[in-house]
């Protein structure tokens, strides 16, 4: 039984926490339930994850612009409404850097689009 306080628990999740240092920049991180951390450049969950990891595999650089990311992440939604059973119209995108968060006009989805 976990003590209270500990990081891991009975209960499978998982979380990114994000952050940013002064030194290295922006840093994404995978935790499990077993509070095993590791520092990921992308992360997806689910169902979801088979098919975008695989695109992010194949087109994420780590020098990718913020347009080139919001393509990619079009690409990956794209992906996700054809071979998923998927129906939701409109994703919202909330952008997280170092000085702010700011919301992304929503991307939506038409059933001619893919």
């Amino acid at each position: 039984m976990p003590k209270p306080g500990c990081l891991w628990s009975w209960t499978p999740y998982h979380v990114n926490p994000p952050g940013y240092d002064e030194h290295e920049g922006p840093a994404l991180y995978y935790m499990n339930y077993l509070a095993a951390l590791a520092k990921v450049p992308f992360a997806a969950h689910g169902y979801s994850a088979f098919l975008t990891l695989s695109i992010l595999d194949q087109y994420y650089t780590p020098t990718v612009s913020h347009e080139r990311a919001v393509e990619l992440l079009r690409k990956c939604l794209e992906g996700l409404q054809k071979y998923l059973i998927l129906n939701l119209p409109t994703f919202s995108v909330r952008i997280i850097n170092k000085n702010s968060i700011h919301d992304l006009d929503n991307i939506f989805f038409l059933k001619h689009d893919c």
